[in-house]
């Protein structure tokens, strides 16, 4: 997949296959659009394009409203490249674009630039300033402009649509199994691993703790989950919160990994988490925390037994 940012085309693109959005998460939903113009694109021997916005466009309008994404922008890229498109074309997202008329967004950036044969929305799509634009203006430039407009319906598990704002809801609430429903995926966060108190190492359970690049990471508590380490995963049960056993302030993440030995501080890891086992519990003494840590391997075990889990192969 090539990379670019709008303002750096040199090249217009003919008889094109595009969708839109800001597609935070990459979850079923957008698989959905992006799977469909891949095909579309494939059909007449053309090229998908997954056109994006950097930042998240309420990172610029509501700043106040301190959004937490659920994918940085590297794990998008990721992601969709994954899902075999051509083209992710991203819009630097700034205020002054912000203001540009919905009319202005559809023939000079749409049209003109990217030259669709054919756009692939979902059916919530909005956009341009104030979001004034919508698919019947899109719907009534594909009349002028000559491309086709396909909208498609939601994507949808039993009543609920899936939408970035229920997954971030569902992260906070620490529920993480519906998450994976949704996703399509384990969520996760990476982070480099940093040296902690080394509290886990002088009771027999050593942690990497990681302060994660995500700006969403769910709700305290320990999770059954797993570490991706140079390209494999290991088990392991991951604690957040802040130890209150030992009166800690900081918040943070750290794994206890399964069969793991080795030096990986100022590595890059990856937490993937499977599902929540309990929260987070002032022990009365250090013996009564690892005999429960123990009792939490052996459940994380169980749960990977029981769920066939096929990831470590």
């Amino acid at each position: 997949m090539k990379i670019y940012n709008i303002n750096d085309l040199n090249f217009t693109f003919q008889n094109s296959v595009l969708t839109i959005g800001s597609f935070d998460g990459i979850h079923l939903g957008h698989i959905k659009l992006m799977e469909l113009t891949k095909e579309s694109a494939e059909k007449i021997n053309s090229k998908s394009i997954v056109l994006t916005f950097h930042p998240h466009p309420m990172k610029t309008l509501k700043p106040e409203r301190k959004i937490h994404l659920i994918t940085t922008f590297e794990k998008k890229v990721e992601l969709i490249a994954k899902l075999g498109i051509d083209y992710l074309i991203y819009i630097p997202f700034s205020l002054k674009f912000a203001k540009m008329p919905p009319e202005t967004f559809i023939k000079e950036i749409i049209y003109e630039k990217l030259k669709p044969l054919k756009i692939i929305v979902g059916h919530d799509f909005g956009f341009g300033n104030g979001k004034k634009g919508d698919i019947t203006l899109l719907d009534r430039y594909s009349n002028e402009l000559g491309f086709e407009l396909s909208v498609v319906s939601p994507v949808k598990i039993g009543d609920d649509i899936i939408s970035s704002t229920l997954i971030r809801q569902l992260i906070l609430k620490g529920e993480i199994f519906k998450v994976k429903a949704y996703l399509g995926r384990y969520y996760s966060v990476h982070g480099k691993v940093i040296k902690g108190s080394n509290r886990g190492k002088s009771i027999g359970f050593p942690t990497a703790n990681i302060i994660p690049e995500e700006e969403l990471f769910p709700k305290d508590g320990v999770y059954a989950s797993f570490v991706k380490i140079n390209g494999i995963n290991y088990k392991a049960i991951t604690n957040i919160g802040s130890n209150p056993t030992f009166n800690d302030d900081l918040r943070r993440i750290e794994s206890f990994i399964f069969n793991f030995v080795g030096d990986i501080y100022d590595n890059e890891i990856e937490v993937y988490f499977v599902e929540r086992i309990r929260d987070e519990i002032k022990f009365d003494s250090v013996n009564d925390l690892q005999e429960k840590i123990k009792e939490d391997i052996e459940f994380t075990e169980y749960i990977f037994q029981s769920q066939k889990q096929e990831v470590f192969k």
